[in-house]
C-alpha cells in the first residue's frame, strides 16, 4: 500500500495556532514562513499501533533547500477531548528528512502537531490531520 501523504506550508496553520492558544503555549508562534513540510504516514490506512511519520522540511526562500539540524517534537492528539497525547522526538535520517514513531492508542480521528526549533533560530509549528485511524 502507498503511504498517506501530504504537504503543509506556512499558510495552513490557523487551527494549530488556535490549538496552541488553548493549550497555553507561550508567545513566539511560527516564525518559519517559507518552510514546507512534505509528509507521509505508514501504515496507510492508519491503524492503532506504531505509526511511522516521515517528513521533509524544505526552505522555499531564495537560497533555501533542505532544513537540516532542526530539533523537532511531534505530538499526536485525538480530535475529541479526554485522550492523553502521544509524544515523540523526530530524528534526522538524511539532510532535511526526519522520522518520528508514534503509538496511536485508539481508533478515530487524530491530528499531529509538529513543533520545531530551526538551526537559524526560527520556530516552526504545523498540524497534520490523520482522520480514520482504524482499530485492530
Amino acid at each position: 500500500m502507498n503511504p498517506r501523504r501530504g504537504r503543509v506550508s506556512s499558510g495552513a496553520r490557523g487551527a494549530l495556532g488556535f490549538a496552541l492558544l488553548l493549550a497555553g503555549c507561550g508567545p513566539g508562534g511560527d516564525s518559519a514562513s517559507g518552510i514546507v513540510l512534505d509528509w507521509q504516514l505508514r501504515p496507510d490506512p492508519p491503524a492503532v499501533g506504531i505509526a511511522v511519520f516521515s517528513f521533509t522540511l524544505t526552505d522555499t526562500t531564495e537560497g533555501g533547500g533542505p532544513v537540516q539540524g532542526a530539533e523537532i517534537r511531534v505530538e499526536g492528539n485525538m480530535s475529541h477531548a479526554g485522550m492523553k497525547p502521544v509524544l515523540a522526538d523526530a530524528r534526522e535520517e538524511a539532510p532535511g528528512r526526519y522520522r518520528a514513531d508514534l503509538e496511536l492508542t485508539m481508533g478515530g480521528d487524530w491530528f499531529l502537531l509538529i513543533e520545531a526549533q530551526l538551526p537559524d533560530g526560527r520556530t516552526l509549528s504545523r498540524q497534520v490531520d490523520v482522520p480514520g485511524v482504524r482499530s485492530r
